[in-house]
């Protein structure tokens, strides 16, 4: 109870402090709407009425960041814009369907500049706020409304198990997608790793919350992955932390004696290992995970592949069907490597790119898109646009790192997970598109833009007594 005391006074003393004008408040509150209802179905209009909005009034704030020219932050804007021009010129030049891909950029990628244009002018308004602790606020607004999704949706699959009797698999909850689960997870789970390995390793904490939230908080994450059947999901999760920890080893082996940093990665063996354990006898498709990869990769065996039904699936050597996800997964990543390379400049901008193709290719197509978001984006803008996007997310993914290693701010830390977390889960679903990608722009924004604008201050006495207790746990 204590504890719960302090962090509600430190919370009102935020808000007192803040001293915010009414505009300012309007955007902080509209970008936290903004990132909840991103993953409500059936609600595109409002969606893009709440970003239309919130653009207009923090467009004003990222103008003053731009003139002020800060590095490499202006640098990837302009990449972006550059992309922007290049998927342009696809449209009117290149494209089968010059209306239609005006049409697919426009409400495609056009949000994606305006979400990151949010983002950074938000995190301006923030810092040269006479708040004593904005990077807290910028972290915190990422984690309220995305844990406030994950409990609405968690209180949904309870009650649906409750009315079963019994755990139910692929549980969507207040979704329309297992996906939407794991999406928000891998834009709060750099927060947490950032704050978790501060706590432990710097005695700084980025949430002004105590410790156990912090532990309920995972325990919802991994509960919502295995509700959602979410096996790529709870890869992501598993190797989030794997990374983050690896970022950290040797501020690790400096605070700690050999023995603890044993001891605790012991202890994280056996986390990861009862996760993948459970997620393996829960999920029957592990059973034919390494049999389904030479058969998926074999497209030119036969073209069910083509038809993305779950019907008619080849076999393994033991006569049991293969996993129709990875199959689907692999089939169409090897054939959309070799659409890239027969269209290396990119064909049109639309999220059915890769199914219209197929279609000129064989006459029929059951897919949609490859599920591989490099492949999708690459079959639209071409190696050229591709190399583009790769720019943007390594200087934003280089540049937190930077600031982590000079400057020990972990929100640098939890910029750089953030961006090879989404990197990475391009390579196994299409989220370089719709909702997905504005959400990742809007909160890569907000880091990257308060770690561009921050003065670096030292550690505020707001942690005092958690370096207190820092040093008594290395003692």
């Amino acid at each position: 109870m204590k504890t719960i005391r302090q962090s509600w006074s430190a919370t009102k003393e935020f808000i007192r402090e803040q001293q915010l004008n009414s505009a300012s408040w309007a955007l902080l509150l509209l970008t936290e709407l903004l990132l909840y209802i991103f993953s409500l179905p059936h609600a595109i209009a409002l969606r893009k009425f709440i970003l239309l909005i919130t653009f207009l009034i923090s467009f004003k704030s990222f103008w003053e960041a731009m003139q002020k020219k800060p590095k490499p932050l202006l640098l990837t804007v302009v990449l972006l814009i550059i992309l922007q021009v290049w998927m342009l010129v696809i449209a009117g030049y290149i494209s089968y369907r010059p209306l239609h891909s005006f049409i697919e950029w426009k409400g495609q990628w056009l949000p994606v500049l305006m979400s990151l244009v949010i983002g950074i002018g938000i995190a301006r308004i923030l810092m040269h706020s006479k708040i004593r602790n904005p990077q807290a606020v910028v972290a915190m607004m990422i984690m309220i409304p995305v844990v406030l999704f994950l409990c609405v949706n968690a209180v949904v699959i309870i009650y649906d198990f409750i009315l079963a009797g019994r755990f139910l698999p692929d549980q969507l909850g207040i979704t329309d997608q297992k996906g939407i689960t794991n999406y928000l997870i891998a834009l709060l789970e750099p927060i947490l790793i950032a704050d978790m390995l501060g706590r432990l390793v710097k005695g700084k904490r980025l949430l002004p919350v105590p410790g156990w939230l912090i532990s309920g908080i995972l325990v919802l994450s991994v509960f919502s992955l295995f509700a959602a059947s979410s096996r790529n999901g709870i890869l992501i999760l598993m190797f989030g932390f794997v990374l983050g920890a690896s970022m950290m080893i040797t501020e690790i082996r400096k605070a700690y004696s050999a023995k603890k940093v044993i001891t605790s990665v012991l202890a994280i063996l056996i986390i990861i290992s009862v996760i993948a354990y459970t997620s393996y006898k829960t999920d029957p498709r592990w059973k034919t995970f390494i049999a389904t990869i030479p058969i998926a990769w074999n497209i030119d065996r036969d073209l069910i592949w083509l038809n993305g039904d779950g019907t008619d699936l080849p076999v393994t050597s033991k006569g049991l069907p293969v996993d129709a996800s990875e199959y689907y997964r692999i089939a169409w990543a090897h054939e959309g490597w070799r659409m890239l390379i027969a269209h290396p400049w990119g064909t049109e901008i639309a999220r059915d790119t890769f199914h219209y193709l197929e279609l000129k290719k064989y006459g029929h197509a059951g897919m949609l898109h490859s599920h591989n978001s490099w492949i999708d984006l690459g079959l639209e803008v071409g190696v050229q646009g591709l190399l583009l996007w790769g720019w943007i997310l390594f200087l934003m993914g280089r540049f937190g790192w930077q600031v982590w290693r000079k400057h020990n701010e972990t929100l640098g830390l939890a910029l750089v997970i953030l961006v090879i977390l989404f990197s990475v889960r391009g390579l196994l679903d299409s989220i370089f598109r719709d909702h997905e990608i504005e959400q990742f722009m809007l909160v890569a924004g907000l880091l990257f833009g308060t770690i561009s604008f921050e003065k670096l201050i030292p550690i505020t006495s707001f942690d005092s007594r958690l370096k207190s207790e820092h040093k008594l746990l290395k003692q």
